[in-house]
């Protein structure tokens, strides 16, 4: 007897290209990180990406591996695993694709201009008995028009997935120059009595740090103590130790973008009663000096959003609106 063959209808282009990056996201390997080099990482422990695809015009897959635990990135309350280890994933990606498929030479300096994340499964980012296999789906956004070799402008969106679930979407926005224009924009930026501290003795790591835990970057200031100001404002003194080997993981001239972040993070945290972060969007502005306190502020929305700031004098360094579970 004859078996009856119904026709196969053929895969439209859409179709073919999301099952080829199914193939794609499947064939990623997690079997050792990436150069560190490419992540502007001085130790291989901090070295989170181990592989990538290229996925279209500008459309790439990026490979990583999340500890389970970590000096800095130690599980939420609620068993997910930490926020900011997922920021500084999205980071090392930003900078990963710049020198790897953008031509950005080794040594030219990231600039970050936004950064954000948003947590829509958190389930998925549950902390079990191995380290989490991530996939990031990233989209390279440039400006229109001829690239300058020694400038790159970019806009790095990325829907992130764990098992093939999609469990959160980020955002990173940088500017990347050359070492020439680097100094000059740092010397242009810097007002009097904020260069780099000299001859100043720098403790040892964990000498007088003043916290158990060596993440604490928040100092409360002498008129808060652990209370908001009249107006519901909370007001911190960011520690800063050039010493500390997770913040100033390799040597930095400026108060660096993850120590920023990490003390918007527990501000958040601290106005919210607690709760950990679902979100977090975050604009910079300038440049920290070593040398100057940063203020770091926080006060609660109407609708459950904490609106947050850091400051040196009466010049803002970034600001950010964060949410919590």
């Amino acid at each position: 007897m004859l078996q009856t063959v119904l026709p196969v209808e053929p895969l439209t282009p859409v179709e073919s290209l999301e099952s080829l990056i199914r193939e794609a996201k499947e064939g990623l390997s997690f079997d050792r990180t990436i150069s560190r080099r490419f992540v502007h990482r001085a130790s291989v422990t901090e070295v989170f990406l181990t592989d990538a695809a290229v996925a279209g015009t500008d459309r790439f897959l990026v490979g990583a591996q999340l500890p389970r635990n970590h000096a800095l990135y130690r599980p939420e309350e609620t068993g997910q695993c930490d926020f900011m280890l997922l920021v500084e994933t999205v980071r090392q990606a930003g900078i990963f694709l710049s020198h790897r498929y953008h031509d950005v030479p080794i040594g030219h300096h990231f600039i970050f201009k936004a950064l954000s994340l948003r947590i829509s499964d958190p389930a998925a980012l549950r902390v079990g008995c191995g380290p989490l296999a991530v996939v990031l789906d990233v989209k390279v956004v440039t400006p229109a028009g001829a690239r300058n070799p020694r400038r790159f402008d970019a806009r790095f969106d990325m829907v992130i997935e764990v098992g093939g679930r999609e469990c959160a979407r980020a955002s990173a926005g940088v500017v990347v120059i050359d070492g020439i224009r680097y100094g000059r924009l740092r010397q242009r930026g810097r007002v009097a009595g904020t260069l780099p501290p000299t001859g100043r003795e720098t403790p040892l790591y964990g000498a007088g740090a003043g916290a158990s835990d060596d993440r604490g970057v928040l100092r409360p200031v002498p008129a808060a103590e652990a209370r908001p100001r009249p107006d519901g404002t909370w007001e911190w003194r960011l520690h800063v130790d050039p010493a500390h080997p997770g913040y100033f993981e390799h040597p930095s001239d400026h108060v660096p973008g993850m120590l920023l972040l990490e003390a918007f993070r527990q501000a958040a945290r601290r106005a919210a009663g607690g709760t950990a972060l679902t979100s977090l969007d975050a604009d910079f502005a300038g440049f920290g000096e070593l040398a100057d306190d940063v203020t770091v502020e926080a006060a609660r929305t109407g609708d459950g959003r904490v609106r947050l700031s850091a400051s040196q004098g009466a010049r803002i360094l970034a600001t950010a609106v964060a949410r919590g579970a």
